[in-house]
């Protein structure tokens, strides 16, 4: 659809400007009132709607570009922390594998003396089958 670009829409803005300028005077010339002719208001009203798709083109244009500087801005930041980490992190490494060697690894919680240690569950692919 060539309606739906820009340019196609400023061409169909000046075919219908000259259309109600070219009205305009034929009525001048005939001595009518301009106010009263329905070609005057249609072409009006076509004026109209055009400038709005025209205006709606240009807010999309704008919206378009802030969304890409937002998107830009973003990789910028997202890239920017990972650089600025990845010189610390390569030190930070070698300090946890040492802080993980002193320590002891947990045990598990022996039962209480008063109850009978818990027997694992059977799964139902174990069970007997009925």
């Amino acid at each position: 659809m060539a309606s739906k670009s820009r340019e196609v829409r400023m061409e169909q803005r000046r075919v219908l400007e000259k259309k109600l300028e070219l009205r305009l005077q034929k009525l001048e010339a005939l001595g009518a009132a301009k106010e009263k002719d329905p070609m005057v208001k249609n072409l009006r009203s076509q004026i109209r709607e055009t400038d709005i798709r025209i205006a709606a083109f240009d807010k999309n244009i704008a919206k378009i570009e802030a969304l890409k500087q937002a998107k830009a801005k973003k990789l910028a930041e997202k890239d920017a922390p990972k650089e600025a980490a990845a010189a610390p992190e390569k030190e930070a490494k070698p300090k946890k594998k040492a802080a993980a060697g002193e320590k002891e690894p947990k045990k598990k919680a022996a039962p209480a003396e008063g109850e009978a240690p818990k027997k694992p569950k059977k799964k139902k692919e174990d069970a007997p089958a009925q």
